[in-house]
């Protein structure tokens, strides 16, 4: 790609963002987020335990999204977002809980960070948004060895989601791409042995479960036969919603 291509896909973004955290405009999917519980938990146990006296780098950080909880936790953090706006509202909020994190605004394709210089780094829908080869190569240069990437990301073959994608274009941004196959193996080659658990095929459908105090316990029972479906069939896994990704640096 074009160095000028590039730049303008960067403004594009950083355009997109800046709107959508000024005027809190992704409230379209409050529907669905909170309803995805284990693919949070999974998350959520890859990064904050053991976290304590880690370099943690939360790239794509928004408006500080688990740099408070892993900072409490111990862990010394940097947040990085292209959004201004998100990070003059992180580094606000940090104030006012009396945390040290180091929000910057940054690029993520072009990290201002030196070799080795972080023992995780972790990120929730991030890297769809980028050049991937770009991102990950930029990653792995400054994870130190042993240091491991943490992400959650969206696939793109399943097509009740990307139904739903194409009737609410206005809720992601014009050069966002959910994962493919190619996109999986190309983060393989980058990072050997990777590990990559898919969530939310049959279990989609619990979203819509009313009332909602129905939802855990269908959404266990469908979780079930997901895990069951993607032993059984491994190919469905190319039709999950979201993946979550462990990448470890050797």
């Amino acid at each position: 790609m074009e160095k000028n291509e590039t730049d303008d896909r960067i403004e594009r973004e950083k355009q997109f963002h800046d709107d959508i955290y000024a005027s809190q405009g992704r409230e379209g999917l409050s529907f669905f987020y909170p309803a995805a519980t284990t693919v949070r938990s999974d998350y959520e146990s890859q990064i904050l335990e053991g976290c304590a006296g880690k370099r943690v780098l939360e790239y794509g950080c928004g408006l500080g999204s688990y740099s408070y909880e892993l900072t409490t936790r111990g862990a010394r953090v940097t947040g990085i977002d292209i959004s201004r706006v998100a990070i003059e509202h992180a580094q606000s909020t940090a104030a006012d809980r009396g945390l040290r994190i180091d929000f910057r605004v940054m690029n993520a394709e072009s990290l201002d960070f030196s070799d080795g210089a972080f023992d995780l780094v972790c990120g929730s829908g991030i890297l769809h948004h980028l050049n991937t080869a770009t991102a990950l190569d930029q990653i792995r240069r400054v994870l130190a060895p042993g240091g491991k990437g943490v992400f959650v990301e969206p696939l793109g073959h399943n097509p009740l989601v990307n139904g739903f994608r194409r009737m609410t274009p206005w809720l992601r941004s014009r050069d966002e791409h959910p994962f493919t196959d190619a996109d999986l193996e190309m983060i393989r080659g980058i990072f050997p042995g990777a590990r990559i658990t898919p969530y939310y095929l049959l279990a989609i459908a619990a979203f819509g479960v009313r009332p909602r105090s129905l939802y855990p316990a269908v959404s266990k029972g469908l979780e079930r036969l997901d895990a069951a479906a993607f032993s059984f069939f491994p190919r469905l896994k190319k039709f999950a919603w979201q993946v979550v990704m462990v990448l470890e640096r050797s």
